[in-house]
Parts: structure tokens; C-alpha cells; sequence
């Protein structure tokens, strides 16, 4: 079993946005932005889906390297719990390191958005 986690302060993500307005397009889907942003308050979903896509990365070394953020999808389900979808180099190095089924959970409070991925191997 692989287990990742991060965690990240949602003032942090809104300078972010604000400071760098391509921040958003260069780390979140259009589908990551179009839900998030159709909340009153967008940046605790954002916040939560970065810190995601940072565990994901600490889940196994094979996603540091040459998995872009877009790589790694974060929406919720028909029955709006989080899933995880993988594009590109992260489904590769999946398939490759023998990465089975991914499930996810976040959560925030006003200031700070966590995550936590757990996968199970082979």
C-alpha cells in the first residue's frame, strides 16, 4: 500500500491566483477550474485540489518526474465524493509501476486544505 499526503494553507493558493493570474490554467484542468470557480468561495476547492495533486506526487517517486500538474485530475463523482483521474505520464508510470485502484480524501477548514492518497500496489 502507497500513501501520500500534503497539506496547504488556502491564503497561500488565493496570492497565488491573485499574484499570478496563469497560475490557474498552468496547474488546474478547465473542468478543476470551472467547478472551483462556481463556488462563492473558490479557494478552499483549489487549495484542496493542489494539495492533492502534491500527494499524489509524494505517493511514489514515479510522479515527480515528467508528470505535469494537468497530469493529475481532481473532480468529484456522481455521488460527489473526490476522484482522481490520471492523464498522460501519471497513468504511464501507474501501468508501469504496477499502481492499481487510487482513492482520495480532502477536507479543509478556513485556513488550511488537506489531502491524502492511497493506492495499493500490484
Amino acid at each position: 500500500m502507497l500513501i501520500g499526503i500534503d497539506i496547504i494553507e488556502i491564503e497561500r493558493v488565493k496570492k497565488a491566483v491573485e499574484r499570478t493570474p496563469r497560475f490557474l490554467e498552468r496547474v488546474f484542468t478547465s473542468r478543476e477550474v470551472s467547478y472551483c470557480m462556481n463556488k462563492a468561495n473558490p479557494y478552499p476547492s483549489l487549495a484542496v485540489r493542489f494539495a492533492a495533486k502534491e500527494a499524489l506526487r509524494k505517493l511514489h517517486p514515479a510522479f515527480i518526474k515528467g508528470v505535469r500538474f494537468h497530469d493529475l485530475e481532481v473532480l468529484s463523482g456522481e455521488d460527489g465524493r473526490p476522484q482522481i483521474h490520471l492523464h498522460g505520464k501519471a497513468r504511464q508510470h501507474c501501468r508501469v509501476q504496477g499502481i492499481g485502484e487510487i482513492s482520495i480524501s480532502l477536507a479543509h477548514s478556513r485556513e488550511q486544505a488537506i489531502a491524502t492518497v492511497i493506492a495499493k500496489k500490484g
